[in-house]
C-alpha cells in the first residue's frame, strides 16, 4: 500500500513506498517473543513447511500459504516490494517482528516482505490483534512474528535454487544459501545462516493491449541475508540468547505497465535498503514464575534514486530497545503477567525534518502492561489486561483495555471471545515529511473483537479441527492523505474511519493412509466486508482499497517416507478495487492460482545427505495482478538442491 494509502486515498495514488525496519516485544507461557496468554487463536506454522508448500524461502512468497485472511500484495517477482494486509485493513496495521523485535519500518510504518527471507527462522506466528492480550502498539490488524532457529545437532547445509518462466528463456532468478549449526562447548548452541539471491528482473507477462507476451523490464535485484544466533544454558533454569540479523536489498523500482510492447516505464529508479539488528535476551524460570529481559539495537537505512527525475533521498533509522516481562502462578487458578518496554528511535532523512528544520527526529515510546488469567472453573479461562503507552513526540498517553474468554463446552468443543483497544501512532513520514507532514496528527485508535467456535471431533481415527470466527475492527482517526480544498500537494489528516468485519472458516486434519504415508489437508475461507465509513466523504460506504470480499487458501500435502512429499496450494481471490471510488477502471478481476511442489526424501552418500525439490508456480498460467498495472509472472518453475552434512 502506498504512503498513507488508506480508506479514502485517491484512486491514482498508489505509488510504491521505500522501506527498511524497526523493534518491540511480548511474552507467553510458550517460548515466543510475543505474549498472548492463550495461544489457541494464534496460527503457528513451521518455516520449513511453508517453504516446501510454496517452493520459496522469500517471506513474500512463503507467507501466502499462512492464512486466507493474510494478503501479500506484491508488485512483481523476486526483489519487488510486497506488503502484508490482514483482514482487508491498511498495510500499516500489520506489524512484523523478528523474535519479538519489530522489523516494521519506523519512518513509513509498513513492512516490505519482498526483501526478507526465512533462512534461520524456525516458525512463524500470526497473531490477530484482538486475540493478543499483551500485544504492543501499531498492530491494529495483526502481528507476524518470525522466531529464530536453534538446532540440537551440529550440521552444515548448502543449497541452490533456480527459477525460470514458461514463456521466457534462461534462469532469471537464482539463490545460494548456507547454514551452519555448531556446539563448540557444553550448553552452547550456535546457528549461522547466509544467502545470496539475484534476479535479472525480467519476466514475461501477457499484455491484453497487444495480445502478446511482453518482457517485463523490472530492473535487476540483489538480495543478501545473514544471521548469527547463539544460545547458552547458563543454569538449569536460565537461558541466554544472542540474536542478530542482517538484510540487504538493491532493486529497481519501475513505473506501471503503460507502454505497448514494453514492460514498464521509469526504468532507472533504484531502491537500496539495509537493516541490521542485534539483541541479547535472558530467560529464567522458577517453580512458580518465569520471566525474561532483553536489550536490542537496530539500524535501518534506505536510499532511493531516480536519475531521470533528478531525485535522490536517504533515511537512516536507529532504534534502541529495552524489555522486561514476567508471569507468576499466584494460585492454581490464577496467573499474573506484567512487563514494560522502552524504545528510542532516531531518524535522519533528507526528506524529513522537525518544524524547526532540525534533520534529526527522535521518538521515545514507553509501554507497560499487566494481565491476569483466571481459571475459576476447569473449563473456563478469563484474561483481562490493561496496557499503558506513551509516545513522546505526540505527547500521547493511552490506556488500552483488553480481554479474552475461553470456555470448553465439551471435550472437543470450545468457544472463545476476545476484545482489544488498539493504538497506532502517526508515522514519522506523516508528521515530519518536509513541507507536507502534519505535526498536529492524532494517533489512530481501533476497537477489535472476535468470537470463535472450535470443534475437533474424532471420526474414524481422524481428528479434524473445524473453526469458525467472526471478527470486527473499527479504526477511528485514520490518517488519510488528501489534497487541500484549493488544490496543491496532498497532506495527511485525521478524518478516516475504516471498518472491517466478516467470517473466517478453517478446516484441517491429517489422514494416516498406512505406516509410511500420510495426507495433511487444510482449507481456509474468509468472507470480508471492509468499508470506508468516513463521515462526509464522497467515497463513504465504498470498499477499502485492495480488500477482497472473498479469499480462499487450500493446501494438501501427501508424505511418504520412502520417496518424499507432494504439496498442492490453491489460492482464490475475489475481485477487489484499487481505487477509493471503486470504479470499473480500478477493478482487479477474481483470480485462482495453483502451485505444486515435489520434495524428495533425504538420500545419502557416505556422510553427505541431499534432497531436491521441483516447484511449479501458477500452474494454469493465469494472467493477473495484485496491484493495478503491476502484472505478476505466469507459470514459473523452481528447482532446488540441498546438501546436508552432519
Amino acid at each position: 500500500m502506498a504512503r498513507a494509502q488508506t480508506a479514502d486515498s485517491a484512486s491514482a495514488r498508489d505509488s510504491i513506498p521505500r522501506f527498511p525496519a524497526h523493534q518491540v516485544e511480548i511474552t507467553a507461557q510458550r517460548e515466543s517473543g510475543l505474549a498472548t496468554v492463550a495461544a489457541r487463536g494464534v496460527e503457528i506454522t513451521s518455516a520449513g513447511s511453508l517453504i516446501h508448500e510454496t517452493g520459496s524461502p522469500i517471506a513474500a512468497n512463503a507467507l501466502t500459504a499462512m492464512s486466507s485472511s493474510l494478503e501479500i500484495r506484491s508488485y512483481g517477482p523476486l526483489g519487488s516490494i510486497a506488503v502484508p494486509s490482514f483482514r482487508g485493513l491498511p498495510a500499516e496495521y500489520t506489524t512484523v517482528y523478528r523474535d519479538g523485535i519489530p522489523l516494521t519500518n519506523e519512518q513509513l510504518g509498513e513492512t516490505d516482505l519482498g526483501q526478507l527471507t526465512l533462512h534461520g527462522v524456525s516458525r512463524i506466528e500470526l497473531i490477530p490483534a484482538s486475540a493478543a492480550i499483551l500485544l504492543g502498539s501499531d498492530a491494529i490488524g495483526a502481528a507476524i512474528n518470525l522466531e529464530s532457529e536453534f538446532s540440537d545437532t551440529a550440521s552444515l547445509r548448502l543449497g541452490s535454487e533456480q527459477t525460470g518462466y514458461a514463456h521466457g528463456s534462461g534462469l532469471p532468478e537464482n539463490e545460494y544459501y548456507a547454514s551452519l549449526a555448531s556446539h563448540p562447548a557444553d550448553h552452547l548452541r550456535i546457528m549461522a545462516n547466509g544467502s545470496l539471491t539475484h534476479s535479472t528482473g525480467q519476466f514475461p507477462f501477457y499484455q491484453d493491449l497487444t495480445h502478446t507476451y511482453v518482457l517485463r523490464e523490472n530492473n535487476a535485484a540483489a538480495l543478501r541475508s545473514a544471521s548469527l544466533n547463539a544460545e547458552y544454558a547458563a543454569g538449569v533454569n536460565t537461558l541466554l540468547q544472542f540474536i542478530s540479523n542482517y538484510f540487504y536489498a538493491d532493486r529497481g523500482s519501475p513505473g506501471t505497465v503503460t507502454t505497448p510492447y514494453r514492460g514498464a516505464s521509469s526504468l532507472d529508479e533504484r531502491l537500496h535498503d539495509e537493516q541490521g539488528l542485534a539483541a541479547v535476551k535472558l530467560y529464567h524460570s522458577a517453580s512458580e514464575w518465569s520471566g525474561w529481559a532483553a536489550a536490542d539495537y537496530q539500524n535501518q537505512y534506505e536510499y532511493f534514486e531516480g536519475a531521470s527525475e533528478g531525485i535522490g533521498d536517504t533515511a537512516t533509522n536507529k532504534l534502541y530497545g529495552l524489555t522486561a516481562s514476567a508471569n507468576t502462578i499466584l494460585n492454581p487458578w490464577l496467573t499474573g503477567y506484567a512487563g514494560a518496554d522502552y524504545l528510542h528511535s532516531q531518524l535522519i532523512g533528507t526528506e524529513n525534518a522537525l518544524p524547526n528544520s532540525s534533520p534529526v527526529i527522535g521518538r521515545n515510546e514507553v509501554h507497560a502492561f499487566g494481565a491476569i488469567a483466571l481459571g475459576p472453573l476447569a473449563r473456563l479461562t478469563i484474561a483481562p489486561s490493561l496496557r499503558a503507552q506513551y509516545v513522546s513526540d505526540i505527547s500521547t498517553f493511552e490506556l488500552l483495555p483488553q480481554a479474552l474468554l475461553e470456555y470448553t463446552v465439551i471435550n472437543n468443543l470450545t468457544i472463545g471471545a476476545a476484545y482489544s483497544r488498539s493504538f497506532h501512532a502517526p508515522t514519522l513520514n506523516d508528521l515530519y515529511w518536509k513541507g507536507l507532514g502534519n505535526p498536529n496528527l492524532k494517533p489512530e485508535l481501533a476497537n477489535n473483537g472476535e468470537v470463535d467456535v472450535e470443534y475437533s471431533p474424532l471420526v474414524s481415527g481422524i481428528k479434524p479441527v473445524l473453526r469458525g470466527t467472526y471478527f470486527y475492527t473499527r479504526a477511528q482517526n485514520e490518517i488519510v492523505w488528501l489534497p487541500p480544498a484549493n488544490g496543491g500537494e496532498w497532506r495527511p489528516v485525521n478524518v478516516g474511519v475504516a471498518e472491517s468485519n466478516g467470517w473466517e472458516f478453517t478446516a484441517s486434519g491429517t489422514l494416516t493412509i498406512d505406516r509410511q504415508t500420510s495426507l495433511d489437508i487444510s482449507e481456509g475461507y474468509t468472507l470480508l466486508a471492509a468499508h470506508n465509513l468516513t463521515p462526509g466523504d464522497t467515497n463513504y460506504g465504498k470498499e477499502l482499497l485492495y480488500s477482497s470480499p472473498g479469499r480462499s487458501l487450500f493446501t494438501a500435502t501427501i508424505r511418504r517416507e520412502d520417496w518424499g512429499s507432494l504439496a498442492v496450494v490453491a489460492h482464490y481471490r475475489d475481485r477487489e478495487f484499487s481505487d477509493a471510488a471503486n470504479t470499473s477502471e480500478g477493478i482487479l478481476p477474481a483470480v485462482a492460482t495453483y502451485d505444486v511442489t515435489i520434495t524428495t526424501r533425504d538420500f545419502s552418500f557416505e556422510d553427505i545427505g541431499f534432497h531436491c525439490f521441483l516447484s511449479v508456480q501458477n500452474l494454469t498460467d493465469a494472467s493477473y495482478e495484485e496491484a493495478l498495472d503491476y502484472p505478476l509472472p505466469g507459470r514459473s518453475y523452481r528447482f532446488s538442491l540441498e546438501l546436508n552434512y552432519q
